[in-house]
């Protein structure tokens, strides 16, 4: 299943545009919903474990030899992304978090593997809002105390971020740094 079969997961939403973007763990794209005359907007990141099936046959060169093993294997991968998938619906309403609205973990239906799609508020990365917006000083500051005030959250749940860059900053349409 791909992303252009959203409707079996999410019947009401569907996907605008090229992908957002693009990381080492996933896809990003915008999704709309239309209610009556309401527009609702998401970013909904697609997983996919494996990334391709190369993947398979470089688990197996490094000796998982059978099928059940490299399932057993990318079964632990999908374990702990929806571990902190869960861990990231828990931090929901958070002003400073990135809020995590809903997820779908989906077998593959051609083979080894699972689609992970996780639908989060939609949110502008930092990298492309300065692009366009040039920060002054305060903004600076609140960027600096809006992270702050997402990581003090974290600590307070015993997590640890590990991966603090600009590609996991976002910003809202009200000015408001975000922590991904």
């Amino acid at each position: 299943m791909g992303i252009h079969d959203l409707s079996q997961i999410w019947p009401e939403w569907r996907i605008e545009g090229a992908p957002l973007g693009a990381g080492s763990f996933g896809t990003v794209y915008k999704a709309v919903r239309k209610d009556s005359l309401v527009e609702s907007y998401a970013a909904i990141k697609v997983i996919s474990i494996p990334k391709s099936p190369s993947e398979i046959n470089d688990l197996r060169s490094e000796g998982l030899e059978t099928d059940r093993a490299v399932t057993s294997y990318l079964q632990g991968i999908v374990n702990d992304c929806v571990s902190e998938i869960q861990l990231m619906e828990s931090l929901k309403g958070i002003q400073n978090i990135v809020s995590v609205e809903d997820y779908k973990v989906v077998k593959k239906e051609d083979g080894i593997g699972w689609d992970i799609y996780i639908r989060m508020e939609l949110l502008t990365p930092l990298t492309t809002y300065i692009t366009k917006n040039r920060l002054s000083e305060r903004d600076v500051i609140k960027l600096g105390i809006d992270i702050c005030s997402a990581l003090e959250v974290c600590g307070k749940k015993g997590i640890i971020h590990r991966d603090i860059k600009p590609e996991n900053i976002f910003v809202n349409e009200f000015g408001d740094f975000k922590l991904g």
